[in-house]
């Protein structure tokens, strides 16, 4: 019933109360009528309650409530309430000036009994004077759901401070869809002092209710008489709760009583399972066109996504469309329903497909709380779907629209319990976990150079509930409102940053692992920024994605539990490039708590930087006393975020290494004398009767590869940081134990470049010479173009693990598969082509003197 919705408005914050303000001022110009309700004497079951006017404590707000009085009566299908409120200040006038009672006009009436002001002791009737009017407004019309309940709002006049609004109605009629069946809920504790609250209940001695006390509340007084019983209440509710913020939607903490005639789960699911009934001739000629979808399994997503995507979520609930839903046939011609007609719908075509599928009712906040709570009908707000297939479980939400995955990974929200309308289930239903999202984002920043700007490149990667939300933002907003949405994001980082391309959504695995990315790219200009006595100059990488969602509000004398949000992770790898080399010192961090886990490293090794942060939410929630250290370990958190790069402008950005000096004169020596004897000693025997072939045929291809590869070779010797003493320093303060090996490796490095880059030169000269030697020398220089940089790759990554970047690694690999695949073709080329041996036939010719 809808009488209750007023009851539970006084246990909102403030904040919801004015929300509930801003939507009745936005649907008043929806009249309905102005007369629907009745004026009638006070009901003769009722039992008369009054009020002390006894101001409780300081400050109690704008207003008291002195009391709430609730009477309900099963055997006449009746609702009373009584309310009688002090106005202690101005607030107090704003807020109670106007009274609003909802019922249902499909199956209940309104009775109103009295409207009055006390003022100093004298009553005012307000029945006259007070502007009432009946409204339809649609409380829950943001959710594309309409519920049919009318609001008759009393607006009362001349309302001054330390007066006292007193008011009582009644409202006929409970939903014939319960069949005769009851439950409710009273409180008996509020967020705000309340002087005297009253609850009373009516029914046969034959209509067998149970009751649940939660939280401390007391027994009540149960009197039997003529037939009937009732139940009593009659208690003090001075002692208000105040709510700590983010408290889980399933904590409450109130002295409340239950009330349900349901003696277990099992006779909700005999009462729902009749208004699930539908006639299996109209599914059969609904038809899907899946003929050509020969999978099952594809069949069934087919299915759900149609469902889900082409049946528009709309309800109309009003009466016994608050939980009877519309027949499949209605809601697939219609092409809308909420989500019970969706949910039917669902079940209907899987069984029509031979899958065993039922209903599954919820209740979206509880959680694992329903456990707790008397069997009742309207305890659920929400209906999803269940089915089995090969044996395994399946949940599907068909209200959830846009969802990627296949039927081993779609995602499912974490409702913990559900009732299956099942024949002969007489238990909550558990619904097991389902894989945690995953959201990772890769950035790179490309630094142009020192003091100049810098290029962002963003990838990230969805997967879960997570890409279900993202999907679905792309698909309602606008792109071009997204891309400046997301640069104001960035901004706050980066004041001077542009878009350089649009962003890229790729969502080619929705229908599979249900991964989306997006794509960003950014030009952040004036990337470095001058510290205060403008010695330096500085850029800060920052995780700006990662700060939102550690973030938590903090909570003083905390005495609740404490929300953390869905399980999760998150991870962001962002690897810099730096124009020269870079000195980093390593490092490593873990913090751990109750309900988290975080990460961080910095990794970095020449002229590239790697910055990786891992946070992961294992717990929704967390119990009042780990609040404190969750917070002081988040702070802790935080601190990590920041990383800045420094460079100090009044130093030279190169620095002239001796060390590397002296190895290229020593390669240079070695080199040349080598190749000297090389050129004069080595002539190997040509074939007999060559035709001396001039060069030729597919001989003009590795002509041109050797001809070039000496300037290559240059270009990349004096690119790379051989010469620069920030590179041994650099080495020096990574901190690494091994750094006698990693010296010897990068001096190894600048002597083979050099020995490498003579041996080119002297085999361009053979070639051109035709020399007779060039076939296994040839063969050596390709073997070597691919054997030591295979080599220089893996040695790197054993001796300095983690610092070579991944998408460098890929590059090298990609360089040495064609070095590979260059000596595989020109290997056996040159030692078996017939036109080599009748091409490099000539032999060094020894001057000698007489």
């Amino acid at each position: 019933m809808k009488i209750n919705t007023f009851t539970k408005q006084l246990i909102l914050t403030p904040l919801k109360r004015l929300k509930l303000i801003l939507i009745f001022f936005l649907f008043s110009s929806l009249l309905y009528s102005s007369n629907n309700f009745n004026k009638s004497p006070l009901p003769s079951w009722v039992k008369q309650v009054d009020f002390k006017n006894i101001e409780n404590t300081e400050n109690s707000g704008g207003f008291q409530y002195l009391l709430i009085d609730l009477q309900e009566n099963i055997i006449n299908k009746s609702t009373f309430g009584h309310y009688a409120i002090k106005v202690l200040n101005s607030e107090g006038i704003q807020s109670m000036s106007n009274i609003d009672i909802t019922f249902d006009p499909s199956y209940q009436k309104l009775y109103l009994h009295q409207i009055q002001i006390i003022r100093d002791g004298k009553i005012i009737n307000k029945f006259n004077d007070s502007n009432i009017r009946t409204i339809q407004r649609e409380t829950s019309l943001e959710r594309s759901l309409y519920d049919g309940s009318l609001s008759t709002i009393i607006n009362l006049t001349d309302i001054r401070e330390n007066d006292i609004i007193e008011y009582s109605y009644t409202v006929n009629g409970f939903n014939p869809i319960n069949k005769g069946d009851y439950s409710t809920t009273f409180y008996h504790q509020y967020t705000i002092p309340v002087n005297r609250v009253y609850n009373r209940v009516i029914t046969n001695k034959q209509h067998e209710l149970q009751f649940k006390l939660y939280n401390g509340a007391i027994d009540p007084e149960i009197n039997t008489s003529n037939n009937k019983t009732e139940y009593i209440w009659d208690v003090e509710a001075l002692d208000f709760k105040i709510y700590d913020i983010n408290v889980p939607s399933w904590y409450d903490s109130h002295r409340s009583v239950s009330f349900s005639s349901y003696k277990n789960w099992g006779a909700i699911v005999d009462w729902a399972l009749p208004l699930y009934k539908y006639d299996e001739a109209d599914i059969k000629e609904i038809n899907l066109n899946l003929k050509k979808v020969k999978l099952k399994e594809d069949k069934l997503l087919a299915i759900i996504k149609f469902v889900q995507d082409d049946i528009r979520y709309l309800g109309f609930e009003s009466g016994i469309n608050a939980y009877k839903p519309h027949k499949p046939k209605k809601v697939f011609e219609q092409r809308y329903g909420d989500c019970k007609d969706k949910s039917l719908l669902l079940v209907s075509l899987l069984r029509k497909e031979g899958v065993e599928s039922y209903p599954l009712l919820i209740n979206t906040q509880l959680k694992d709380e329903l456990k707790e709570r008397l069997p009742a009908g309207n305890i659920f707000d929400h209906c999803v779907v269940y089915f089995k297939h090969k044996n395994k479980d399946y949940f599907i939400d068909p209200t959830i629209s846009n969802q990627g995955g296949n039927l081993q990974n779609i995602s499912f929200p974490n409702y913990r319990y559900g009732l299956l309308l099942k024949p002969g289930e007489n238990d909550l239903f558990h619904i097991p976990d389902t894989e945690k999202a995953t959201v990772k984002v890769n950035e790179i920043i490309y630094i142009d150079s020192i003091g100049s700007y810098a290029e962002l490149e963003v990838s990230t990667e969805y997967t879960g509930n997570k890409a279900d939300y993202i999907r679905s933002y792309f698909n309602t907003n606008h792109k071009e409102s997204i891309q400046k949405e997301y640069l104001n994001y960035y901004s706050n980082l980066y004041p001077n940053i542009e878009l350089t391309k649009g962003i890229d959504v790729l969502d080619h695995l929705r229908n599979s692992t249900n991964k989306i990315i997006i794509e960003e790219h950014y030009k952040i200009n004036n990337f470095w920024l001058d510290t205060k006595d403008k010695s330096s100059i500085y850029c800060e990488i920052y995780p700006l994605v990662l700060e939102s969602l550690v973030n938590y509000p903090n909570s003083a004398d905390r005495k609740m539990p404490y929300q953390l949000g869905n399980i999760h992770s998150y991870s962001q790898n962002t690897n810099i490039y730096l124009p020269e080399v870079w000195a980093i010192e390593n490092s490593e961090k873990r913090v751990e708590g109750d309900g988290f886990v975080y990460e961080n490293s910095v990794k970095g090794y020449g002229k590239s930087i790697s910055i990786t942060h891992n946070y992961e939410i294992t717990k929704e929630y967390i119990t009042e006393n780990k609040v404190d250290q969750f917070l002081k370990k988040h702070d802790n958190i935080k601190n990590e975020f920041s990383y800045f790069l420094t460079y100090n402008t009044s130093l030279s950005g190169f620095e002239l290494s001796w060390i590397s000096i002296l190895l290229v004169i020593i390669a240079l020596i070695v080199g040349v004398y080598f190749s000297i004897r090389i050129y004069k000693n080595y002539n190997p025997n040509p074939i007999e009767n060559p035709a001396q072939h001039k060069i030729g045929g597919w001989l003009i291809l590795p002509a041109i590869g050797i001809s070039l590869s000496p300037f290559f070779l240059l270009t990349q010797l004096f690119s790379e940081e051989h010469f620069n003493q920030n590179s041994w320093v650099g080495i020096y303060n990574s901190g690494y134990e091994n750094l006698v090996s990693i010296y010897i490796f990068f001096g190894a490095e600048i002597v083979y470049n050099f020995l490498f880059f003579i041996f080119s030169i002297l085999i361009i000269v053979l070639f051109f010479q035709k020399r007779s030697n060039i076939p296994v020398l040839i063969s050596v220089y390709y073997l070597l173009s691919f054997l030591i940089p295979l080599l220089d790759t893996l040695v790197s990554n054993q001796l300095i693990p983690g610092q070579i970047l991944s998408s460098e690694n890929d590059e090298l690999y990609k360089s040495i598969g064609k070095s590979f695949l260059g000596a595989v073709i020109w290997i056996p080329y040159f030692n078996f082509s017939e036109r080599v041996k009748n091409t490099f036939v000539k032999k060094h010719k020894i001057v000698t003197t007489t």
